[in-house]
């Protein structure tokens, strides 16, 4: 995958075109313009965003955490995370742990932070290594926290390591690795707390000499501490400028969680706050969420007046050298392990689609937390699990560009894979952690499965399962006593309605495209059909349309209807008899014993379920369905109901019987219906109905 200096080459690049773009039609755009064809809170296109981690101390906050940069990562697509590193290597293995995580299973680029502070070059090196095997590409450089018992640096005081500084660390790993990393170095528009400043409270010049050195050591880019003055990271960006420092500069941003945590953090960094920020603030010190509000508006603020001021002047991109002026095209979050806040201010910014079965204003809600995997706390040592839960809004919010309608992967040997089987959409943890030891992967069309180049799936997934919390949260969300099969059908209707965020075939929220046919679906699983999977047909939509589009501009995207759920022996018959009488609907279907069943299937080839067309490109099909395939899932899928549901339940209990005669006489179907430009809308959604009125 790429570095994260190339990434953030090509968003500088995009930005720019854009600009030139909108200046040369500007003028005649603006003839034929209202105002309600403009949005004054969205920014311009072309601009990055990314986020901080650090790793928890508890495990279940480690556990919490991971789900939240899924979630976070999938949902809000940032250029890369980063993950910090504790004082003296103190978190080291959590640090490894959550970056081999991100990288692999949540498919984002990771910059780990690396402080050199008690460190041998050895040990350096072998924590290089390690990151590189996880799939890392990318390291901020840092000296990192004073050694115990000190409690701050000073003036020309070294890291007690091999690498005295940060600009050690940085030739280090140069001489190691060449330009396989890319490095990032810290910044400090207020100067770096153990430095002189000046009477202006600018960093000195001997200050901005060192960031110099670090970069003319091999660094690529800076991340700044975060600040609240807008006009001192302005000219902190023109004195880079002005000494030669051309390589991007990313601000950091802190958003405010509480008026307390503000005063504490800004007096212990030394960072200064303006009385416009701090007025605004004073009125409602006592009400958290109305700081928080306000401290994403003030975000968002100094977001746009950054873009806006920094804008570069370039009439084209053909001409435009990066670091030529004071342009500014991205910014880094400083989380702080938590997501509303960060989400609010990408929405407000124009940066996020907010899906939802109502209206993206119901998404901004007040009340809207930060639930699923705990509400929103100053405490930054774990997450607090809460069992009562809310949408969280980046569960309804997803970045508006997909390259494809599954996100791909940044491991470099991933890298060229664009196809998959439909059956892990929902557990695409597992599907990667089953096709790990690929020596090749599928690119362009799924192949023959058979074939050893792809390899097999592998059993070994069998043992990876996503967290649902403690065995009481796990009642709390599938039953604490279900008794008859009808309170099995309520769980996954109330899946679907939202009110419960994870089933086992299911690790995330109901997917936006659901959404179109939520009441639909939830009726289906309260009559019997149990969803795990589904997607509606889509005959040549734009490939920005922003609930089906993926993969660029210019192009159409299709798919075929396809439902996948568990239906009892009854039921299955019936489905038979009604993909018996549609000829462009087959089905296969397969129960816990292995006993198969084909209908409408002649030679039971791979099926292509989504394609796109697009410019100069030849036609990508980037998920399928493979008989073979949907084999392996089912023996997953089926593992499942005694994993994460059947081993609640005492044995014998009346709750285990009937788990486990669900697991051994129900089927998993899958159905496809390949008219999917049909003009009488969903048809396989309109004939399961009609199944499901018939059953219940």
């Amino acid at each position: 995958m790429p570095r994260i200096i190339d990434k953030i080459r090509a968003v500088q690049y995009e930005r720019i075109a854009v600009s030139s773009q909108s200046s040369s039609s500007s003028s005649s755009a603006a003839t034929n313009t209202t105002s309600e064809d403009v949005s004054s809170d969205d920014v311009q296109p072309g601009w990055h965003y990314s986020f901080e981690f650090f790793p928890p101390k508890t495990e279940a906050g480690l556990d919490n955490l991971l789900t939240r940069i899924d979630r976070m990562s999938r949902r809000l697509n940032p250029l890369f995370v980063s993950i910090t590193w504790g004082a003296n290597g103190s978190t080291l293995s959590r640090t490894l742990a959550i970056a081999s995580h991100a990288q692999r299973f949540a498919c984002v680029d990771v910059l780990l932070h690396l402080s050199c502070t008690g460190l041998t070059r050895e040990q350096i090196a072998q924590i290089l290594n390690m990151a590189k095997s996880s799939g890392v590409r990318n390291i901020l450089a840092l000296r990192g926290d004073p050694p115990h018992p000190k409690r701050a640096w000073k003036e020309g005081d070294v890291s007690g390591g091999d690498c005295d500084r940060a600009i050690d660390l940085v030739k280090l790993i140069r001489k190691l690795h060449g330009d396989y990393f890319g490095i990032g170095v810290a910044g400090h528009p207020e100067g770096h707390p153990s430095s002189l400043i000046c009477d202006n409270g600018t960093t000195t010049s001997l200050e901005m000499q060192h960031l110099k050195d670090k970069l003319d050591a091999g660094a690529d880019f800076v991340i700044t501490q975060f600040f609240y003055d807008v006009d001192i990271f302005l000219e902190y960006v023109k004195r880079c400028r002005g000494i030669g420092i051309k390589c991007p500069i990313i601000p950091g941003i802190m958003p405010i969680q509480s008026y307390s945590s503000l005063l504490k953090m800004t007096s212990f960094c030394n960072i200064s706050v303006p009385s416009s920020v701090l007025d605004r603030l004073e009125r409602v010190r006592l009400d958290d969420e109305a700081v928080k509000k306000i401290g994403c508006e003030i975000a968002a603020e100094m977001c746009r007046r950054i873009l806006a001021e920094t804008s570069s002047t370039s009439s084209s991109a053909v001409d435009y050298n990066i670091g030529d002026d004071c342009s500014v095209h991205g910014f880094h979050f400083y989380t702080l392990n938590l997501e509303r806040s960060t989400t609010r201010i990408l929405a407000s910014l124009g940066a996020l689609d907010i899906d939802s079965p109502t209206s993206a204003g119901a998404a901004l809600q007040e009340n809207d937390t930060d639930a699923t995997i705990g509400s929103e706390t100053n405490d930054q040592d774990q997450i607090v699990t809460r069992r009562e839960r809310k949408e969280s809004m980046s569960e309804k919010a997803r970045s508006t560009k997909r390259v494809l309608p599954w996100k791909p992967s940044t491991m470099d040997n991933r890298s060229k894979e664009d196809v998959r089987p439909i059956n892990w959409s929902n557990r695409p943890k597992s599907y990667v952690m089953r096709t790990d030891d690929w020596d090749e992967f599928p690119n362009g069309r799924w192949g023959d499965s058979t074939s050893p180049a792809f390899g097999e799936l592998s059993d070994l997934s069998h043992f990876y399962s996503f967290t649902l919390g403690c065995d009481d949260d796990r009642r709390a969300m599938l039953g604490h006593c279900p008794l008859n099969e009808s309170d099995v059908y309520e769980v996954f209707a109330r899946y679907v309605e939202g009110t419960v965020p994870h089933i086992p075939w299911c690790e995330t929220p109901l997917q936006p495209e659901s959404f179109l046919i939520q009441p639909q679906l939830a009726k289906l699983n309260r009559r019997g059909l149990l969803t795990v999977n589904s997607q509606p047909p889509v005959d040549g939509a734009p490939s920005n349309h922003p609930t089906f589009g993926w993969g660029g501009k210019g192009g159409r995207v299709y798919q075929r209807g396809y439902f996948e759920c568990f239906v009892s022996p009854d039921k299955t018959n019936r489905l038979t008899s009604m993909v018996t009488k549609h000829p462009s609907m087959i089905m296969y279907a397969v129960n816990n014993a292995g006993q198969e069943l084909r209908v409408g299937v002649e030679e039971g080839g791979v099926t292509a379920l989504t394609w796109g067309v697009f410019p100069n490109r030849e036609i990508l099909q980037p998920t399928i369905f493979d008989p073979d395939a949907f084999l392996v899932w089912a023996e997953e899928a089926f593992s499942l109901w005694s994993t994460m549901w059947l081993s609640l339940y005492d044995f014998g209990s009346e709750s285990y019987e009937l788990i486990e005669k669900m697991k051994d006489t129900y089927y998993l179907v899958a159905i496809i219906d390949n008219d999917y430009y049909t003009n009488d809308g969903f048809l396989l959604l309109d004939a399961l109905l009609e199944v499901g009125g018939k059953c219940s």
